[in-house]
C-alpha cells in the first residue's frame, strides 16, 4: 500500500505486488470501512434498545436518582427530598439565588465537587425527568422513570420560570432588589427595576426605576428609594 509516495508494508497483510495488489487493497479498505459502520450501527441499536426500556445510557445522573445494577433509574432517598424541596420553595416564591445559597450553606456540591450555581439550579428546575419523563435522543416516554416531583408542581414551576424570564432585569440583582417584578410604576404601570449609583461622596445609593425611563419619557420618570420604601 502506498501513501504519499511511501510504501507501507503490513506483516499481517502480505499483499503481493502486481495487478492483484489494487483489488486486494480495495477489498481490505472496504472491509475495514464496513466493520466500522457495522460496529457503529450495533452500538446505536444497543443504546436504542436500552432507551425503549428506559434504561440508563450514560451521562450525568440527575440529582435525586441513582442507577441500579440493571441500569434502571431509582430514587435516591437522600437527595430526592432536596429536589422536591427546591421545586416547592420556588413555586412558593423563593428566588433561584436563594435556593442556590440554601444548598451551598448546607454544604451540598455539584457532581464535579464544585459549589451549586445558578446554571445548575436553572437546569434542575427545568429537567423534565423529575416528573418521570425519560428522554434519550428521539425516544421520549412519560412515566418512564420514577417521578420525584408531581406534574402539577412541575408545571407551576415552569410557568413561573417563563414569567420571570420575560420580566426585565429579573436576575440582574435578585439578592439586592427583591421587589423587582413585584413593583410597578405609578405613572405608566410598567415594571420598576433595581439600580444603583455612586454620589460625588462615593456613597452608593440604591433605588427602583421605571423601565420606560430608558425611552426618555418624562411622564414615566419615577424613582423610589430602596431604603424606607413603603408599599
Amino acid at each position: 500500500m502506498k501513501k504519499n509516495g511511501v510504501k507501507v508494508i503490513s506483516a499481517r497483510e502480505n499483499i503481493s505486488e502486481g495487478s492483484e495488489e489494487i483489488i486486494l487493497e480495495a477489498m481490505l479498505e472496504g472491509y475495514a470501512e464496513y466493520y466500522s459502520a457495522e460496529l457503529s450501527e450495533k452500538v446505536i441499536r444497543g443504546l436504542t434498545d436500552n432507551a425503549l426500556k428506559c434504561k440508563y445510557n450514560g451521562g450525568t445522573v440527575p440529582m435525586g436518582y441513582y442507577i441500579d445494577e440493571q441500569q434502571y433509574y431509582q430514587i435516591d432517598p437522600k437527595t430526592a427530598p432536596v429536589v422536591l424541596e427546591m421545586f416547592t420553595k420556588y413555586s412558593e416564591g423563593a428566588t433561584m439565588q436563594e435556593l442556590v445559597n440554601l444548598l451551598n450553606d448546607r454544604g451540598m456540591r455539584s457532581i464535579r465537587g464544585g459549589k451549586i450555581t445558578l446554571n445548575i439550579m436553572n437546569h434542575l428546575l427545568k429537567n423534565r425527568c423529575y416528573m418521570g419523563e425519560y428522554s434519550y435522543r428521539d425516544v421520549v416516554k412519560e412515566d418512564g422513570i420514577p417521578a420525584i416531583v408531581p406534574k402539577e408542581l412541575f408545571e407551576r414551576v415552569q410557568e413561573r420560570l417563563a414569567k420571570n424570564k420575560k420580566a426585565p432585569a429579573r436576575h440582574k440583582a435578585e439578592d439586592d432588589y427583591l421587589l423587582t417584578t413585584k413593583l410597578y410604576c405609578g405613572k405608566c404601570g410598567s415594571f420598576m427595576v433595581g439600580e444603583s449609583g455612586t454620589s460625588h461622596t462615593m456613597k452608593v445609593h440604591r433605588y427602583y426605576r421605571c423601565v420606560n425611563t430608558k425611552k426618555r419619557n418624562s411622564a414615566t420618570r419615577k424613582r423610589s428609594r430602596k431604603t424606607g420604601l413603603k408599599i
